[in-house]
């Protein structure tokens, strides 16, 4: 079923390679798609239909019928640019979401080299961003990237000029600390001045570090969160004034609950979630992106580790999940999220 999906979001796209199915925009020309689909699923959460046609118009959907339909039962101008696809054989479902990715990510084995400029990574991101929209995902959020790069990628592939999803991106992300100063704050004020940064440069979400990197000995479960409690009220405070949404990493209890807490809108990766945690997320209508795929990324260089390292990271890997359903279990909201750019898109 997959290879078939697969093959059908690949059969689709060849009929506009330089044009996102995820742009809003219409088509000046008469241009319609009919798809013969053996099986649909308009609307996911009901079951699914037999023996539909989908009617596109340009790049927006124009209706759904049932039977194979033909440009004369539709009543179609005999005129028009038509193209019919047969999918009698396949399942076509809608365009699927990944609420965490990193386009101008490298990714794993060889990652991003540190001396990769923008020009590097939007050749990185242009590739990614082809790959992400023929796997089926027609809309991604991006919360964080080095460099400036990510925003000419969003902008080019809404313009219809580049191949890719739609997207919600971040810029640099507002971090107590950053080797290359990018994004980085220390007070009340350097926070309030790294958002609107972000801001200015068009961002339309924020994302915080809450706590160190997974791969850090400080995100170990009960250290503490990195920011300061005005700190990162005063970075949410500055993204409400656009109201925009605030994504936090954060792995370790604290720096989970602590962001929670200050009202951030999501919680990323959440490795080592508690009671309190789920409390939080359902009182706060916060939504969990715990990226679990990216924890085989993980397991795969576990032996180039320390034995400290190893052990930490083992006991991350084997609880995540459990935590994660505990969450689900009571009540929380949860999105998929793949953590491509960091592990291999």
């Amino acid at each position: 079923m997959s290879i078939r999906f697969i093959a059908l979001v690949t059969t689709l796209l060849a009929l506009a390679p330089s044009t996102s199915w995820s742009q809003a925009g219409g088509d000046s020309e008469a241009r319609w798609t009919i798809v013969h689909a053996g099986t649909i699923l308009p609307v996911p959460g009901q079951p699914p239909l037999s023996e539909q046609s989908l009617v596109i118009e340009g790049d927006r959907i124009d209706r759904i019928v049932a039977g194979y339909a033909t440009a004369d039962s539709l009543g179609l101008d005999g005129g028009a640019d038509i193209t019919v696809i047969d999918l009698r054989e396949y399942f076509v479902l809608p365009g699927l979401m990944d609420m965490h990715v990193h386009l101008t990510g490298g990714g794993a084995p060889a990652g991003m080299p540190d001396e990769a400029d923008d020009v590097y990574r939007m050749t990185t991101g242009i590739i990614n961003a082809r790959l992400t929209l023929r796997a089926g995902y027609t809309t991604v959020r991006n919360p964080g990237s080095a460099g400036w790069s990510i925003f000419a990628l969003r902008d080019g592939v809404e313009a219809g000029d580049l191949e890719g999803p739609r997207m919600f991106v971040a810029g640099h992300t507002i971090r107590s600390s950053a080797s290359d100063g990018s994004g980085s704050c220390y007070s009340v004020e350097s926070c309030r001045q790294a958002v609107r940064r972000q801001i200015a440069m068009g961002a339309d979400v924020i994302k915080v570090y809450a706590t160190c990197s997974g791969s850090q000995p400080c995100a170990h479960k009960d250290a503490p969160g990195v920011f300061l409690e005005d700190e990162l009220a005063a970075a949410i405070a500055t993204a409400r004034t656009r109201e925009l949404k605030v994504a936090a990493h954060a792995h370790t209890t604290a720096g989970i609950n602590m962001a929670l807490e200050a009202g951030v809108d999501s919680i990323e990766h959440g490795s080592w979630l508690d009671e309190r945690s789920y409390e939080l997320l359902v009182e706060t209508g916060a939504y969990l992106v715990p990226t679990l795929a990216v924890k085989d990324f993980v397991r795969a260089g576990l032996a180039e580790r320390s034995p400290e390292d190893r052990a930490r990271l083992e006991a991350s890997i084997n609880e995540h999940p459990r935590r994660v359903f505990e969450a689900f279990q009571a009540g929380a909201k949860i999105a998929s999220g793949s953590d491509a750019g960091v592990s291999r898109h």
